[in-house]
């Protein structure tokens, strides 16, 4: 069994991403290309990768030996077809352009308080990629494509967007089976943009990780660097899962309320440069909304003042989430990548920190609660739990 890393680096892969996508106009392909590419990053997308809409070689082999070996999660698009093959999800499909979005620049966490990923701080990320893809289409129409309308995916598709990315040049898999993008690190949610006119590919980079192995030492739940990666054991897989966890399992999250970033934030490619970046992206999304409320007031020419804006915090209080009621949880989580899971979970996770943390105040929040009044996601666990 092999992982999704050491598959991509095979001979295979790398002669056969080559073919296909060759365009009936060569110029033609090319100026669309470079137009749609300096459109994408107008759309607010960090890098953009373009590649043919062929079946990934080797990805269903790949794909249906996981699956056999028990490491799908259940997340996963189960019919393997659509997860390889483009023309699966739109017959009609000849290119697919691969993009990346940065994320938005988070302040760590403070001592005590629960852990965010990246990805769960703010406005959800589907939303913002979605939206950034929807502008995409929009600007593309406006150019004058005369193909079909774009079909578009955020990662909640079938379709491999990792594979696709590498396939298409954005970047590399790295060892911590992150795609990293040279020059921005991985700190970047995927979008796909399926176009029914063929434009020339890109071509797949080489990797970069050279030696270095931080990401695998650092792992808190140590599947990186085996034979067997088992994403259903990745802290942020278990962090999202309503199923039993284990008491290993459990300590391992340590104090994590959604995702896990460890592996990304010890990688080199991910240095100040790369939040830097990610921030600037999200002031400048908060300029152009200002601009907007600014041009319906009838204040066109002014500037919008964003100087006095803070990063977005990835520490949240642990206490809050485990006594969220129904309308917080609306008020606070819906409309975040964190929400989606549900209230039960958050409270499940911070139930959890808690406990590893040591907090003086637990007995006392359980003894006060018997039946009912204890979340269901947290009952299992509260049964065990240290008197």
């Amino acid at each position: 069994m092999r992982t999704l890393n050491s598959w991509i680096q095979s001979p295979l892969f790398i002669s056969v991403q080559k073919k296909g996508g060759i365009s009936v106009d060569q110029k033609e392909g090319m100026l669309w290309k470079e137009r749609l590419r300096h459109l994408a990053l107008e759309s607010g997308f960090a890098a953009v990768g373009f590649t043919h809409a062929e079946p990934v070689a080797g990805l269903y082999e790949f794909l249906a030996e996981r699956s056999a070996q028990g490491y799908y999660t259940s997340f996963e698009e189960k019919e393997l077809r659509k997860r390889v093959d483009p023309k699966a999800i739109w017959p009609a499909c000849e290119t697919v352009v691969v993009l990346a979005y940065p994320l938005v620049y988070s302040a760590p966490p403070q001592k005590g308080e629960g852990v965010l990923a990246r990805s769960a701080v703010g406005e959800d990320y589907h939303s913002q990629v979605k939206r950034a893809l929807h502008q995409l289409v929009n600007s593309l129409g406006e150019a004058g494509w005369r193909g079909e309308a774009p079909q578009i995916q955020v990662d909640t598709g079938p379709l491999n967007e990792r594979a696709l990315a590498t396939r298409a040049g954005l970047g590399w898999l790295g060892k911590n089976q992150q795609l990293i993008i040279p020059g921005k690190g991985s700190f970047v949610a995927l979008g796909l943009m399926l176009l029914d006119k063929a434009l020339p590919p890109d071509e797949p980079l080489a990797g970069q990780c050279g030696n270095c192995t931080r990401c695998i030492r650092a792992c808190p739940a140590q599947i990186l660097g085996t034979r067997h990666f088992q994403a259903n054991e990745c802290l942020s897989y278990l962090t999202q899962s309503k199923e039993p966890l284990t008491e290993r399992q459990r300590t391992a999250l340590g104090k994590r309320i959604f995702g896990c970033d460890t592996c990304q934030e010890v990688c080199p490619h991910n240095g100040l440069r790369c939040d830097e970046e990610g921030k600037r992206s999200i002031l400048n999304k908060i300029k152009e909304d200002r601009q907007g409320e600014l041009r319906k007031a009838g204040q066109e020419g002014k500037e919008p003042d964003v100087s006095g804006e803070k990063a977005l915090p990835r520490g949240v209080d642990l206490w809050d989430i485990l006594n969220l009621t129904k309308r917080q949880f609306n008020q606070q989580w819906r409309g975040t990548a964190a929400g989606w899971r549900g209230k039960g979970i958050l409270q499940r996770n911070a139930y959890l920190a808690l406990k590893n943390l040591r907090d003086p105040r637990l007995p006392s929040w359980e003894e006060e609660r018997t039946g009912q009044d204890i979340p269901k996601l947290i009952q299992p666990y509260y049964s065990k739990a240290d008197k």
